[in-house]
């Protein structure tokens, strides 16, 4: 005999772990893509920070192993040019010996009080088949990168 009325069915079970561990699970997956995000910002303002001075010591470098020492010299900063002249850099060149490859080994920039500096360290092999890590340090001149002090 049905009377019309239902039977009123028992409220339905809350499930409250299961909205805590969806929200947890979105809440961690945007922190983990911010993380990702920033890390990767971070990496490249780093990069390029200090990949131009990286290159301007390799150029410096490369033109050394090259034989084009007026291309070196053009890379040195006013400082250095002005306390060595292109014959004078020359000779101390020529004296050496001369490099026939190089690796990267580092690279630092520095900004204190405004001037912007670098040291770029790089493994120099000679033709007598030494090997040296020597460090170059560079200034910003006009926005260029400039191999400064003892060059070589």
């Amino acid at each position: 005999m049905t009377s019309g009325f239902e039977v009123p069915q028992p409220p339905r079970r809350q499930r409250p772990w299961k909205t805590i561990l969806i929200t947890l699970g979105i809440v961690l997956v945007l922190c983990c893509g911010g993380a990702i995000f920033g890390g990767y910002r971070l990496f490249k303002s780093v990069e390029n920070a200090t990949e131009p001075a990286r290159t301007a010591a390799e150029t410096f470098v490369t033109n050394l192993e090259n034989g084009d020492v007026d291309a070196a010299y053009g890379l040195l900063c006013k400082p250095t040019q002005a306390k060595f002249t292109l014959d004078a850099f020359k000779d101390g060149v020529s004296k050496q010996p001369k490099i026939q490859s190089h690796t990267f080994g580092g690279v630092n920039v520095m900004n204190y009080n405004g001037k912007v500096s670098a040291t770029v360290a790089l493994v120099l092999t000679a033709d007598t088949g030494f090997t040296e890590r020597h460090v170059f340090p560079l200034v910003k001149e006009d926005d260029q990168w400039r191999v400064c002090g003892q060059p070589y």
